[in-house]
């Protein structure tokens, strides 16, 4: 009598390659708080060293979160003009029915970005950002490690 050839689970390669899978996985979730974080500190490099000038709203951009204006920013000497900047940072939150705001002061324009460049006032709250993006960077992927532990420990004493 023949026996059945071992489940791919069992084998060696397969756990190795489980393994991975879940490191890549944790390596994954981890993303969008670092980013958060990455981008708290941006803020407050822009804080400290970006160009001064006044931020001027064309549109925004709405979310379940709220909305976030874009416009044009004009540093104070006028030698920088950048369209297309987000202001998300404002400590205002703004809904899809109010009022499009008038000339903003005493804003900082950040570096450019991937896909935008964003504009920063002073009440930009980069601890509170970084914070945020360190537990989400931390919490996530030990929530993940949790489920995954579980699922395994469930799997277990449901074997013969």
């Amino acid at each position: 009598m023949m026996t059945p050839p071992p489940s791919p689970s069992a084998n060696g390669s397969g756990r190795i390659l489980v393994g991975v899978l879940v490191c890549v996985l944790l390596l994954l979730s981890s993303l969008p708080g670092l980013f958060q974080a990455a981008e708290g500190l941006s803020g407050r490099e822009t804080l400290v060293s970006g160009p001064v000038g006044t931020f001027t709203p064309v549109d925004r951009s709405c979310n379940n979160g709220g909305c976030a204006l874009v416009g044009t920013f004009t540093s104070g000497d006028g030698s920088i003009i950048r369209q297309d900047v987000v202001l998300s940072r404002d400590a205002v939150r703004l809904s899809r029915s109010d009022p499009m705001p008038t000339a903003i002061g005493d804003v900082r324009l950040g570096p450019s970005g991937f896909f935008r460049t964003f504009a920063y006032t002073t009440d930009y709250s980069w601890q509170w950002a970084v914070t945020k993006g360190v537990l989400i960077a931390v919490l996530v992927p030990v929530a993940l490690l949790g489920v995954i532990v579980g699922i395994r420990r469930r799997r277990a004493r449901r074997r013969p």
